[in-house]
């Protein structure tokens, strides 16, 4: 008979046993790792959780953490909504194939949300399906979010013995508890893979300049990082600082009284106030000098963390899933600006206005044609390329060669109900969890015979890289490394192929060594 305990390092918990279409699962759900992180504890570094006694009922996911339910990233994906919140939210969960299997691959999803949002109870994120096809144990940790994960309060009155990068923090001790516990849930800790998208990759990758972090940590996959937005300590302390005027306190004695629920009303006033000068996500990694001594550019380019095995990627139009019209009288300006913006911050120089106008008809002539050509589109192909797929090109770049193993892809399938979204950020989430069903996604992107074979692809390649460090595999095919003499990547789309340098276009326009942008 199959049992629903398994014992820990904190004591045992009971799970349950689901039914999935791959066959059975052991699922325990809200497993704490971390102390709760309320009163004197918070805005610092999570503690390890207490033993308990007795076996702790494991068959509800816990709380997620603090955040706005009804906030602009709220809902803005389908089966990605909490449903309850609290600040005790330090809980992971496992799912493991039922059977006498051992030794296998431990995948860890690490969830996005602009480090305001996420929880590891979202429909979209059940690892159940997942662990029994590719036959992999899975896990999911909670972490802190907005500004009670991601606000540097060091500076700021009363700061003394705060800690910045409380939700990198938080991920690291529940991968910790992970790779403590793989094998008595049937998995191998030397092969435990963190995977997340957008933000979660984004935390992932903030963490791969961590010492000691491989000690924890064998490989990642990075989907949708943002990668240039690591703040300065300075830029936290204006956060910080505007966070605290929002919030009406003087001091970190003033916020720890808060009540959660006005944390989160502060939040919102703080991300319009600071848009102009830090962008949309005020609260998000910073450099600390310890935990993230660098940033990861910085950090990679210099070969931190090389044994870390990686797989990184984007999809093809990331930004349309924020894409916002341009008032018309003013769009050309705006779209002008922000290309001259751009190329100066790459540059260290401000541009003529032929090297923006030649930019910007560069873009013009490549959508030509398409459905995308107006001043706002435009103006949204370039912020996709900018900010995420030029950059996460360059951190695979600045791997290739260094001795570990690094794949790149780009994603491709474009949504059916919708084809002015593309392959919009995040669309490539119901493919990793086989999750069409949740919200509406199989009908939205049209997941048909041949998203189901893609996403078959996907979770096989993410499973075989776990457990091997090689993603090729018979239902996706051989993906070779990314070097810099081909950079061969992996094209997922309906008939998923290996192209050699497909991004080369952006980088040519955006890097200072290229041309376009560059010039």
């Amino acid at each position: 008979m199959i049992s629903d305990v398994v014992e820990t390092t904190h004591g045992p918990v009971r799970g349950t046993i689901v039914e999935t279409p791959y066959g059975p699962v052991r699922q325990f759900l809200g497993i704490p790792y971390g102390k709760p992180p309320v009163g004197e504890r918070r805005f610092c570094a999570p503690e390890t959780a207490d033993q308990w006694s007795g076996v702790l009922d494991s068959t509800a996911f816990g709380p997620d953490p603090i955040q706005s339910v009804d906030g602009p990233f709220t809902g803005l994906i389908p089966g990605a909504d909490a449903s309850a919140v609290s600040e005790d939210c330090l809980t992971l969960n496992m799912w493991m194939p039922v059977g006498e299997g051992a030794d296998l691959p431990v995948l860890v999803w690490i969830y996005g949300g602009a480090f305001l949002t996420g929880g590891g109870s979202f429909l979209l994120y059940n690892g159940a399906r997942l662990a029994a096809e590719q036959q992999a144990v899975v896990a999911s940790v909670n972490y802190r979010v907005g500004a009670l994960g991601f606000m540097d309060l060091r500076r700021v009155p009363g700061g003394e013995g705060t800690t910045a990068n409380c939700g990198l923090h938080d991920i690291r001790l529940g991968l910790k508890w992970v790779a403590a516990n793989a094998e008595r849930f049937g998995g191998d800790p030397a092969t435990l893979t963190a995977f997340g998208e957008s933000a979660g990759a984004g935390s992932i990758l903030h963490l791969l300049g961590s010492p000691g972090i491989a000690s924890v940590l064998r490989r990642a996959i990075m989907q949708s990082p943002g990668v240039d937005m690591t703040q300065s300590p300075d830029m936290a302390t204006t956060v910080a600082s505007a966070f605290m005027e929002n919030a009406g306190v003087g001091d970190v004695a003033g916020l720890r009284h808060l009540e959660p629920g006005t944390v989160v009303s502060a939040q919102g006033p703080t991300v319009m106030a600071m848009f102009a000068n830090v962008g949309p996500m005020p609260f998000h990694p910073v450099v600390d000098g310890s935990l993230v001594p660098a940033t990861p550019s910085e950090l990679l380019r210099t070969g931190t963390a090389i044994d870390i095995d990686m797989i990184i990627g984007a999809t093809a139009h990331e930004l349309r899933l924020f894409h916002q019209d341009l008032p018309d009288q003013d769009s050309e300006k705006i779209l002008l600006g922000t290309v001259s913006r751009y190329i100066a911050e790459r540059t260290g120089a401000q541009p003529s206005a032929s090297d923006v106008e030649t930019v910007v008809g560069e873009y013009r002539q490549a959508a030509e044609g398409t459905i995308w050509c107006s001043d706002a589109d435009i103006l949204t192909a370039i912020n996709t390329d900018v900010s995420m797929r030029e950059p996460m090109q360059r951190i695979a770049d600045s791997r290739a060669g260094a001795g570990t193993r690094t794949y790149v892809y780009d994603f491709r399938w474009c949504s059916q109900a919708d084809p002015d979204k593309g392959a919009f950020h995040a669309i490539d989430l119901p493919f990793v969890f086989d999750s069409f069903d949740v919200g509406g996604w199989r009908e939205f992107i049209g997941a048909d015979g041949a998203a189901e074979t893609l996403g078959r692809g996907m979770r096989s390649a993410w499973a075989a890289f776990a457990r091997s460090g090689d993603p090729s595999t018979t239902e996706l095919g051989h993906w070779p490394r990314y070097e810099l003499d081909q950079r061969m990547t992996m094209i997922l789309d309906g008939t998923p192929t290996v192209a050699t340098d497909p991004l080369q276009w952006e980088r040519s326009m955006w890097r200072p060594s290229g041309g376009g942008a560059a010039q």
